[in-house]
């Protein structure tokens, strides 16, 4: 089970104060709601569960992207709502494995992701070990779940009040014999070098920079050292045998990563995968990655054993996932304000997606 961690003095949920590392309210507050719904319209994979399987059945039939389907919301208040966050999620993976993708490549299928905090009345600062074993054994019952339906799982990330328990949750359960479950790490936290020490070749990590704004006291502030830590990060990770899902939007990150860990490592194609959010205008790359075509581009660059490796991942391609969250006005709204907050060039993506410009 999780370890209790310290009792501090610090707000238990995050509606109670700005983002971690925030100055407080900024410009994207004034925007109107039904003006942020509009212009964050292609981030979500609809209001429903149906919705979202949906948007993956159309995705994977046009150009063969898998998915992971995560419900909105987060920072739940009562038992009643952390209860209910597992019975939605029990309920998406029921659906989602009644219609699987048309792939007999599991590494293909539809995943689900979810967020500790929706299954916790407290965070982990400041809460009782009772609060969090409750909190433990609801995301089990999920993970559970999905592990019977043969359908893999994320325990996603949060702001630093949570990674404690999100990993220690997730080692937890691997040790636990769960062999379905995956996990976030976010290269802007100083503590993420030696977190990945804890790594091996039972896992799955979606490696990121990180959404959330933390302080200088614990995390970098400089975005260009975030990318070169996400390419770092995700290389000792596969040395461990970790698989990777190497999250980012930045072709340089991406490059860096297929000639540096993949290509230098020879990384089979079922040890790692790319993936991206759905909405940001990258559909040439993310096609390219998927058919193949992308790795053309390294031929001049690589001689002998990385030539071969090259030259089979233009024939196979690698797996491309896109992120589909779905939920109601009143959950989708927090969500996209929060992603325009951290990453302003996602109006302009809107503005692209509204013209239809890619």
């Amino acid at each position: 089970m999780p370890v209790e961690l310290p009792v501090r003095h610090e707000p238990d949920r995050l509606d109670m104060a700005p983002t971690a590392g925030s100055t407080g309210p900024s410009i994207v507050d004034t925007i109107p709601l039904r003006l942020v719904l509009l212009l964050a319209a292609p981030y979500l994979a609809g209001k429903t569960q149906q919705d979202a399987i949906k948007a993956a059945h159309r995705l994977y039939k046009q150009d063969r992207f898998s998915s992971t389907i995560d419900i909105l919301g987060e920072d739940s208040d009562t038992d009643e709502e952390c209860d209910r966050s597992v019975k939605l999620y029990t309920d998406l993976i029921e659906a989602v494995g009644q219609e699987r993708l048309p792939c007999s490549n599991l590494l293909e299928q539809i995943t689900v992701s979810m967020k500790p905090s929706m299954f916790s009345t407290k965070s982990p600062v400041g809460a009782k070990s009772s609060k969090l074993d409750e909190a433990y054994a609801r995301i089990k019952k999920v993970v559970d779940c999905a592990h019977k339906s043969n359908l893999r799982v994320t325990l996603e990330a949060e702001d630093h009040r949570w990674t404690d328990f999100h990993i220690d949750s997730y080692i937890s359960l691997v040790n636990e014999g769960y062999t379905n479950l995956g996990t976030v790490l976010q290269s802007r936290l100083f503590r993420t070098r030696n977190d990945i020490k804890r790594f091996d070749q039972r896992m799955r990590v979606r490696m990121v920079i990180g959404i959330y704004n933390e302080i200088a006291d614990i995390a970098h502030t400089e975005k260009s050292v975030m990318k070169e830590l996400l390419v770092e990060y995700a290389g000792e990770l596969a040395k461990r045998g970790t698989y990777i899902e190497l999250a980012t939007h930045d072709s340089t990150c991406l490059d860096n990563f297929l000639l540096q860990v993949a290509t230098t490592q020879r990384l089979p194609v079922s040890q790692f995968e790319t993936q991206f959010l759905m909405g940001v205008p990258r559909r040439k790359l993310e096609t390219s990655l998927r058919d193949g075509t992308y790795f053309q581009n390294f031929e001049r660059q690589a001689s002998g054993g990385e030539l071969a490796y090259l030259e089979e991942l233009q024939k196979t391609g690698i797996v491309v996932r896109l992120y589909l969250p779905f939920g109601r006005d009143s959950v989708a709204g927090p969500y996209c304000k929060r992603r325009l907050k951290a990453n302003p060039n996602m109006i302009g993506y809107g503005i692209k997606n509204l013209l239809h410009i890619q």
